[in-house]
């Protein structure tokens, strides 16, 4: 999809903006304060008037072929593929790689035009064997890596259903560096999980190190959503390598909620947020320690904001400075001012995405009572919140049915990307019907690994039984 088919995007073109919102626009003259801070990095609508001409995409398919992969669950893989050769330009690069106790590169890096990649994908076999998911990865980032330079963007599609057994097992730390030093060489990690069995915490790790996206689905047929919403998302975009760095006065504490990768700098370390599609924002969360005894300085902001990024051609992107000053008040004064409705919805998204990752411990631990306690108890917290209600009403349903490969998996996606997403400029409060109509990687969605709903995958046992399930837990 490209941007002039997005329907919310006006044929209008905005300069890019940074904005920082308060909970509340004052403090309490003489008391300590912990105060939420909404920073907004927003990128301008498209101008539809100017057709958006970018480089090629380079990509790397790196597909796990290894015993757990049955035909059946390849063949749906290889679909899911050819469906991403079709949005694709003949001049956009695609290499192959297949894995399984060893790494393939089926496919060097070539234009989609020569047909070559194509060809390759239609030939290769199921494997056997244990999984060398890093091995993979690898291969795939150095097809990659001597011409990132010349795309708009590179990047790694990792797809397994299984998890690291070859050489890596229990590295996480280590192979989530290689995807930062690969990110920072321009070429970035995407992962899709399938199945219950492969490891979440590593794939989620993986594609937040490496600045991609993490999907997953219980199904094969549940990842053609999750292709076509990455391709969406990578032919829309607007800004990479988005750093934002913050100052705050002396003597106020500082630290972002978001749980994004930090890279330190001289001064403020630099906060990596996502890319940023046209007509989208990316934001973070700050919260701010206020000491008693804090009196601002005359002309002196309290917070300042600054963004570098980089455009589709790698040319830096001109994003104006915000600051934030803000004036002392009386506890009475302070008391009747309301919480800004948009600051308090991002929070309130943060904090039940932690309360998410508690009821997963709980639940990995075997202890569903407390798992569906904190969900219970989020409910009542977050009560005039709609979409994390939908969130937690759907996660509850999982946590009665007591599966844990399940549920572990769905509460670490969804409370990963409600801290994380990309928002629409002009997002509404949340509405169902509404979110149909936004471009896939700007929805709210309110269960991830079960998009499609279709069960009927062989590759799990019991297809049509996970079938009912699915289509019970969203009745």
């Amino acid at each position: 999809m490209s941007p002039s088919s997005h329907p919310d995007i006006l044929a209008r073109a905005v300069t890019a903006q940074v904005s920082l919102t308060p909970l509340k626009p004052t403090l309490i003259g003489g008391q300590a304060h912990t105060l939420a801070v909404l920073v907004r990095v927003q990128a301008p609508d498209a101008n539809l008037a100017r057709p958006q001409v970018r480089r090629p995409f380079h990509l790397s398919l790196v597909i796990d072929q290894s015993g757990a992969m049955n035909s059946q669950r390849l063949s749906e893989a290889l679909r899911c593929t050819h469906d991403l050769f079709r949005r694709l330009q003949p001049t956009d690069v695609v290499s192959m790689v297949t894995f399984d106790h060893r790494a393939s590169l089926l496919a060097p890096a070539r234009p989609v035009g020569d047909q070559s990649a194509q060809h390759h994908v239609r030939a290769f076999a199921q494997g056997g064997g244990n999984t060398s998911l890093h091995g993979g990865w690898a291969t795939g980032a150095d097809s990659l890596l001597p011409d990132a330079a010349s795309a708009s963007i590179a990047r790694i599609i990792l797809l397994t259903d299984g998890n690291a057994s070859t050489g890596d097992r229990g590295k996480t730390p280590a192979i989530a560096a290689h995807c930062t030093a690969a990110a920072a060489r321009g070429v970035t990690t995407s992962t899709y999980g399938l199945g219950r069995e492969f490891d979440e915490s590593l794939l989620t790790t993986m594609a937040r190190a490496g600045g991609g996206n993490p999907y997953y689905g219980e199904n094969t047929a549940d990842l053609f959503e999750p292709f076509a919403e990455e391709f969406d998302l990578i032919s829309s975009l607007y800004a990479r390598q988005v750093r934002l760095s913050i100052a705050t006065c002396t003597g106020v504490g500082m630290r972002v909620l978001n749980d994004y990768p930090m890279e330190p700098r001289l001064g403020a370390p630099a906060v990596s947020l996502p890319d940023v599609a046209w007509g989208a924002e990316a934001w973070a969360l700050v919260e701010l320690s206020i000491p008693a005894g804090f009196v601002p300085l005359p002309g002196v902001p309290l917070i300042q904001a600054s963004v570098t990024a980089t455009s589709l051609d790698h040319a830096p992107i001109p994003f104006p400075e915000a600051t934030l000053s803000i004036d002392r008040v009386s506890p009475q004064a302070w008391g009747a001012l309301t919480a800004d409705p948009l600051v308090h919805a991002r929070h309130a998204e943060v904090e039940a995405s932690r309360l998410l990752e508690q009821a997963r411990d709980a639940a990995c631990a075997g202890d569903w009572d407390q798992a569906q306690g904190l969900i219970d108890g989020a409910r009542d917290r977050f009560a005039d919140q709609p979409w994390p209600q939908a969130v937690l009403a759907s996660l509850g349903r999982i946590a009665r049915q007591q599966d844990k490969g399940w549920f572990g998996k769905e509460s670490l996606y969804i409370a990963t990307r409600m801290r994380s997403r990309l928002v629409s400029r002009r997002e509404a409060r949340y509405d169902a019907l509404q979110e149909a109509a936004m471009p896939r990687f700007l929805r709210r969605d309110t269960a991830l690994g079960h998009k499609g709903c279709t069960g009927g995958d062989s590759g799990l046992d019991g297809g049509a039984s996970n079938h009912r399930e699915c289509c019970s837990a969203h009745a």
